[in-house]
């Protein structure tokens, strides 16, 4: 075979491969796809799709659902994620809030909805993919999303979900999340601040805290950003519950987003929040076991030595105080009050004007 049809058969299947793929399966009464190319959908259209994912321990597949509103207008594409951490719930909620605003005639270009990519997280209220059996092992899915490993089927789940679902239907990211289990969390996204439209992208959002950062290797955020396509992660507040107005907020900062960058018509909504911006933030860890009490709530603003915690031992003496190790914001605080060492009791998060790549140059 000469090199020219060598190629020519490469760019056939490669085209072939793009296209959006239906297994011929209904599930609930939705299409059935095992492979998204929003470009091939026809335009002036709201779809719901599940998305198939690799197979359980019974040989059933996971059922991703996956909603793409086509404009009438042509435009780019933007996905809106959510459940990459089966225990972070607000996100779902928001993604149904931003669904209502949508609709073909005022969407221009394209917008994908992922509620909720990690089924099997999601039905065991793990933060990590439930392995099946008799495992009680999870993968955190936001460190692989990118790595293209199949050998273990936590890796088979991200890869598929990454390279036929994800990367190749976005120009700009919001990939939705909450704090891990067991703290309390403001509005709050996590940005590479070197990228300009990734700033703007985080200023919009309305967000109590913005922390500047070169990103996490094997997030969705990180994976696109590699890419060139501005990708932000957005957290909603404290994971395990549903918080009505952390979602309202982040459904206005998501709109925001997509009539800023022309994927949506409208005028922005009026944000009131005054956002702190930093780029650097310090853990404080329980040294002894007892009863914590928190002296100080999420977004107080700190100086170096404040009292932020008081630990008691059984009979109610204090054994240990806590200092702030910095002057900042408390950017997070654990709500269950008992502790061993170890535990993480909080986050003050600072600005440091010495970091030379998340530097704060605000419109």
């Amino acid at each position: 075979m000469s090199k020219k049809l060598i190629l020519t058969f490469l760019s056939l299947s490669t085209l072939v491969l793009a296209k959006t793929e239906y297994t011929g399966g209904k599930y609930l009464g939705r299409d059935v796809i095992s492979n998204l190319d929003v470009n091939d959908l026809k335009s002036g259209k709201t779809y719901e799709f599940f998305f198939e994912g690799t197979e359980n321990s019974l040989g059933s597949p996971w059922y991703i659902p996956v909603t793409v509103i086509k404009g009438e207008k042509s435009g780019k594409k933007f996905l809106l994620n959510s459940g990459v951490h089966g225990n972070e719930l607000n996100p779902i909620l928001a993604t149904y809030k931003i669904k209502e605003k949508l609709n073909p005639k005022n969407v221009k270009g394209t917008v994908t909805i992922v509620h909720g990519m990690n089924i099997p997280g999601l039905l065991n209220n793990t933060r990590g993919y439930k392995f099946g059996g008799n495992s009680e092992n999870t993968s955190d899915l936001n460190r692989q999303m990118d790595s293209g490993k199949t050998t273990a089927i936590d890796q088979k789940y991200s890869t598929l979900i990454w390279q036929n679902l994800l990367s190749k239907n976005a120009d700009k990211v919001i990939d939705l999340h909450t704090s891990g289990k067991g703290s309390q969390f403001p509005l709050f996204v996590y940005a590479d601040f070197r990228n300009p439209d990734i700033k703007k992208m985080a200023e919009l959002t309305g967000s109590d805290i913005v922390k500047m950062d070169n990103g996490e290797k094997g997030s969705v955020e990180t994976s696109f950003v590699e890419l060139s396509i501005p990708s932000i992660t957005f957290e909603l507040g404290s994971s395990e519950t549903q918080e009505a107005e952390i979602v309202s907020r982040a459904t206005n900062g998501v709109l925001n987003n997509l009539i800023h960058w022309n994927y949506l018509e409208g005028e922005n909504i009026e944000n009131t929040i005054e956002t702190f911006y930093g780029n650097t933030w310090s853990r404080i860890r329980a040294e002894k076991g007892g009863f914590v009490e928190a002296k100080v709530k999420v977004m107080d603003k700190v100086k170096k030595d404040d009292v932020l915690f008081i630990q008691y031992d059984t009979f109610g003496n204090i054994v240990k105080e806590y200092k702030s190790p910095n002057s900042g914001v408390v950017a997070s605080v654990k709500d269950y009050p008992y502790s061993e060492p170890g535990d993480s009791l909080g986050r003050v998060i600072e600005y440091d004007s010495n970091d030379k790549d998340q530097i704060l140059k605000l419109n």
